[in-house]
């Protein structure tokens, strides 16, 4: 019954996937985010809070979403990828809590209002990603034992490296992420890609390893949906396989 449950939680992203529903125009939620913290939009009831934290000394940027309606409610940590922070995912963040589901997402660091310098989702990056989600996964209106995440390019590898760290997860959706990550380096496309790869990490067997949830899959206890486009040039589809 426990597993039926999870394939379902994890059905439901898929269902909901942002790309397939028509957005509507969040700048006047921003624009009250910006200047009270805390917002309430009016059309669906979805209570929308700048939710910062800091580790090791340095500023995380992250966004709540809290579901109309009474809780507690199941809750995604929502991970965006290169180039786009928290900010970015108000639009998902919405569709999601619209849903039901409650939600906190992080800007990497090095992104957005998150200190760096990043590290292409090393142990920096995962300990911040790890002090979100407990964060939210202890909110009042958030049910502490059905989480998930939801992940998007360097997303999407922060939540396979997260999901064989975290023993609690109910499900995880993987967008476009890379998971193993010497496969990756050698296959991309885009040597703009393998340059950052390299100037981040070294490419040494142990940060090449840190960074390969493959290598660690028997610690996977969720269910998992994998999401990946055949033409990407940025992350070759062979990760999905």
């Amino acid at each position: 019954m426990r597993a039926a449950r999870c394939i379902l939680f994890v059905a439901s992203f898929l269902l909901l996937a942002p790309s397939a529903v028509a957005q509507p125009d969040f700048s006047k939620l921003i624009q009250a985010l910006d200047k009270e913290g805390c917002t309430v939009h009016e059309e669906s009831g979805v209570k929308v809070c700048k939710r910062d934290y800091s580790v090791d000394g340095k500023n995380v940027e992250a966004i709540s979403f809290e579901p109309q309606g009474r809780g507690p409610f199941p809750a995604l940590l929502l991970i965006p990828g290169h180039a786009t922070t928290a900010r970015d995912w108000i639009p998902d963040g919405m569709t999601y809590a619209r849903n039901g589901y409650a939600g906190l997402a992080v800007s990497q660091p090095g992104y957005g209002k998150s200190e760096g310098p990043g590290d292409y989702v090393g142990a920096k990056t995962i300990k911040v990603l790890i002090e979100g989600y407990r964060r939210l996964q202890h909110e009042p209106f958030v049910d502490a034992k059905r989480m998930g995440i939801v992940g998007y390019s360097r997303g999407g590898m922060a939540a396979s490296l997260l999901a064989v760290q975290l023993d609690d997860l109910k499900a995880v959706v993987l967008g476009a992420g890379i998971y193993d990550f010497k496969r990756a380096y050698d296959e991309t496309g885009l040597d703009g890609i393998r340059q950052n790869m390299k100037a981040e990490t070294g490419m040494t067997a142990e940060a090449i390893r840190q960074r390969s949830s493959i290598l660690r899959m028997e610690n996977l206890k969720c269910p998992v949906l994998i999401l990946h486009g055949e033409k990407d040039i940025n992350v070759p589809v062979s990760q999905a396989a």
